[in-house]
Order: C-alpha cells, then sequence, then structure tokens
C-alpha cells in the first residue's frame, strides 16, 4: 500500500509560486525547491513533474488568482472609470508593497521569448485581462461612463497593455509621476 502524502499540494505549489515569482525561474534551482518547501526532491518531481513543469503550474495558479481581481469590483466603486482607474494604480509600483511585481510580467520578460509554453501561459493571462477590462467598459458604456463611440475589445487590448507596460516599467524604478502620467494619458483616452 502507497504512503500517504504528507503535505498538501496547494501549499506547496503555493510556496513554489512565490519562489519563482521572487528570484525568477532561471535563478531558482531544484534545491531552492527543496529548501523552500521543506519536501524531498523525489517528493517534489513526483507530484509535480520537471521544474519546468512546476513553474507552469505556478504561473497557472497566479493567473487565477489575479484573475479574481475583477470579481466584484464594480460593487466597490460607483463607476467602471473608478474601477479601471483603481486597476491601473494598482499596477503602478509603491515603496510600501511588494516589490516583485506581477509575476506573469516577470516571466513575460524571462522567458517567454525562448519557451513557448511560458509565452502561452503569459497569453492566457493577457487574454484573462482583456476580458476583463472589456466586461468594464461594456458595464462603463452602458451607464454612459464610458462613450459608446469606443471599441470594447480594442479597449480591452490597450488597457491590458497599459497594465502589463506598467507592471513591466516598475522594475526601473521611475518616478512616481511617470506612472501618474500613463494612468492620467490612459484614462484621458477613455473620455
Amino acid at each position: 500500500m502507497p504512503r500517504a502524502k504528507e503535505f498538501t499540494p496547494d501549499t506547496v505549489l503555493e510556496q513554489a509560486m512565490e519562489l519563482f515569482w521572487e528570484q525568477g525561474y532561471e535563478a531558482t534551482s531544484a534545491q531552492d525547491l527543496v529548501d523552500h518547501t521543506g519536501l524531498s526532491r523525489s517528493s517534489l518531481y513526483n507530484t509535480f513533474g520537471s521544474k519546468q513543469e512546476l513553474y507552469l503550474r505556478a504561473l497557472d495558479h497566479y493567473r487565477q488568482q489575479d484573475g479574481e481581481m475583477f470579481d466584484h469590483l464594480l460593487e466597490r466603486f460607483d463607476s467602471a472609470h473608478g474601477a479601471i482607474r483603481h486597476l491601473l494604480e494598482q499596477a503602478c509600483p509603491n515603496a510600501d508593497e511588494d516589490p516583485r511585481g506581477c509575476f506573469v510580467a516577470n516571466a513575460t520578460v524571462e522567458r517567454a521569448h525562448c519557451d513557448e509554453d511560458t509565452r502561452a501561459e503569459a497569453c492566457k493571462a493577457l487574454s484573462q485581462m482583456q476580458d476583463g477590462f472589456e466586461a468594464l467598459v461594456e458595464h462603463g458604456q452602458a451607464t454612459g461612463d464610458i462613450p459608446a463611440d469606443r471599441d470594447p475589445e480594442a479597449t480591452a487590448h490597450f488597457l491590458a497593455n497599459t497594465y502589463f507596460g506598467l507592471q513591466t516599467t516598475a522594475k526601473l524604478c521611475l518616478p512616481p509621476d511617470v506612472f501618474e502620467d500613463v494612468v492620467d494619458g490612459a484614462l484621458r483616452a477613455l473620455a
């Protein structure tokens, strides 16, 4: 009879995600994963397969969590415009917040050019973000908050790329007014 697992795969996945997010794929060794999760190498590989498979599952896990940011957003803000402002401002760096930035943006920069599976995960995340922004734009158009002549899909592409651009540029430690200008410019495009 096989031994029961003495760990929760979801907990280990969360731990691996945190490590990959902080260090990146290349800088994270199998030994780092063993040390960080407390599992043996064989337990890690038997449960998650290779380092690459674990990385991809961690990216997918992050994407699913990140997708939840659109849930109930309109309940928290008076308008779609306000919800969009909030999302874009969340993408801007803040010294008091997590310096790691966005895991998907980091993975895109590090691995999408050389790994088709990472590119596919990043594309799923971008598509999910676009869908969320498109729903906000359509809601804003229905309430008169966003002009009806804006193409919701094209506007969503613009907003999602602005969001990911802010996340990537945040790594450059530019002055806050640079990011404020980007957010204000994006919001003016909605007017």
